[in-house]
C-alpha cells in the first residue's frame, strides 16, 4: 500500500489534530510529588558531579609519527593523528 502526497498530508494533519485535542484537555491533574522521577534526576546529577571530579584532565603529549620518503621529505601518518 502507497500513500500518495495528499494521503500523506492529510494523514499528517489527523495526528497533529489529534495529538493537539488529547494534549489540551487533561482529565487528570500531574502528580505533586513523583519521587521515582525525582530520585532518577538526583542520581544522573551526582554521577554527572562524579565523573566530572574523578576523570583526569587529558595531558597535552602530541604524538606526530613520521617517516622519510624517498625523496627525503617527511611523511606524515593521518591515521594516528590523534
Amino acid at each position: 500500500m502507497t500513500l500518495t502526497n495528499r494521503q500523506l498530508v492529510i494523514l499528517c494533519l489527523a495526528c497533529m489534530a489529534a495529538g493537539w485535542w488529547l494534549s489540551s484537555s487533561p482529565d487528570t491533574p500531574p502528580q505533586p510529588s513523583r519521587p521515582v522521577l525525582r530520585w532518577i534526576a538526583r542520581a544522573a546529577k551526582t554521577f554527572l558531579w562524579v565523573a566530572l571530579v574523578a576523570e583526569k584532565p587529558p595531558e597535552d603529549v602530541q604524538y606526530v609519527h613520521t617517516r622519510v620518503g624517498d625523496d627525503g621529505q617527511p611523511l606524515l601518518d593521518h591515521s594516528r593523528g590523534w
